[in-house]
Formats: structure tokens, C-alpha cells, sequence
């Protein structure tokens, strides 16, 4: 009878699934309490990163790994990020409800906040799952490396909004690709940008190993 080969693509395929699959699970269980939402995350894109570099990892040691190392940072950060994206919020429901110039003024503002609202969250959590940052830190370089790298903060808008747009464009679409994205949506989410955010790193690290100590 042969022997099971472990090394096998589909076998390494499935492996990495599951794991994207355990860490989509505890990631939103840990989101449950609103005010963890940013540990959470944070440890979520630790793990990804990991898995996107192809190095050993273990999905629920690592994860609350992060989780306890990054907990007083990220949440820091997340309160910040709360209240900042209410105020966003607000002014664009603002200018889509109000008429004439004023609407727009406040609708233009509103739009300008939420872009800079997803570019610092989205970044800042990427920085969080590699580095030590204070808060202020971690939000400032979100939006700077957000602004050098284009390509990564695109990617941030888009797999923060596809889903939202998609309920308004097709509710019933919504619904039938909701239960898989429970599943393992944000896992995958976060695999991609910690793979598209991997050369980034790279910079900075060598950035830092050439600047006089």
C-alpha cells in the first residue's frame, strides 16, 4: 500500500486552507468585544505574514502570541481609529443628506477623511503585525508608507469595500457569499496584503541595518 506523501501540493494546498480557516475562526471571535478589535487584527496579520513569508508557524500559539504582545499598542490604536472614522463617517452622511453647496463641501470632506481612514487602519495594523510602535507611530507611517506605496493601499480599499458594495449593488450575491467569507474571508484578505506588503518590510529592514546606530 503506498505511503501518504505530506510534501504534496494538494496535501501543503489543503494545510494551508485549514489554517487560513482556524485563523479566519479565532480572529473573529477575538473581534467579538468591539474593543479588541485592533489586538485582534493585528495578531491576524501577524500570522498572515508569516504564512505569506513561508515560515514556520503555529496559527494558535502565534496568534495570541500577538495578541498579548500587541494588546496595549493596537488597541491604542484601534480607539483612535474608532473615534476618527465616526467623525468620518459623520461627515459624509452629512454632505450625502444635506442639499446644496454645503452638502457637498461636507460630502467632499467626509470622502477625503474615509480614504485617509482606511489607508492609516489598513497600514497601520500591516506595521503593527512587524514592529514595535507606539500609537501615534504606527498611524503617522501608515499614512506615509500608504501614500509610497500606492499599490498596497489599493489593494487595502478594495478588500475593505467589496463586500459592503456588494450589499448595496446585490443584497442576494451578499448573502450567498457571506457564509465562505466567515469562513476564511478575512484570513485570505489579510494573506494577500501581508504578501504584497512582504518587499515593503524587506526596505525597511535594510533601511535600518544601513543607518548609523
Amino acid at each position: 500500500m503506498a505511503k501518504l506523501q505530506i510534501d504534496n501540493p494538494f496535501f501543503i494546498i489543503m494545510g494551508k486552507l485549514g489554517d487560513l480557516v482556524l485563523l479566519n475562526l479565532v480572529w473573529l471571535v477575538c473581534c467579538l468585544p468591539v474593543v479588541t478589535i485592533g489586538a485582534s487584527t493585528a495578531a491576524l496579520f501577524s500570522v498572515a505574514r508569516k504564512m505569506a513569508a513561508d515560515e514556520d508557524y503555529r496559527t494558535f500559539a502565534d496568534f495570541f502570541h500577538a495578541f498579548r504582545d500587541g494588546w496595549k499598542t493596537a488597541t491604542a490604536v484601534w480607539l483612535i481609529l474608532l473615534l476618527s472614522g465616526a467623525v468620518s463617517l459623520a461627515d459624509l452622511l452629512i454632505g450625502i443628506r444635506a442639499a446644496g453647496r454645503a452638502g457637498g463641501i461636507f460630502l467632499a470632506i467626509g470622502a477625503a477623511l474615509c480614504i485617509l481612514w482606511l489607508a492609516a487602519a489598513g497600514m497601520s495594523m500591516l506595521l503593527l503585525a512587524r514592529y514595535r510602535y507606539t500609537a501615534r507611530q504606527a498611524i503617522a507611517d501608515g499614512l506615509l508608507l500608504s501614500a509610497a506605496n500606492p499599490r498596497i493601499a489599493l489593494a487595502t480599499f478594495a478588500l475593505a469595500l467589496w463586500m459592503p458594495l456588494l450589499l448595496w449593488k446585490n443584497p442576494e450575491a451578499f448573502f450567498y457569499i457571506l457564509p465562505p467569507w466567515l469562513l476564511a474571508g478575512g484570513a485570505l484578505s489579510a494573506l494577500c496584503l501581508t504578501a504584497l506588503m512582504l518587499p515593503v518590510y524587506k526596505k525597511i529592514e535594510n533601511r535600518e541595518k544601513t543607518e548609523p546606530s
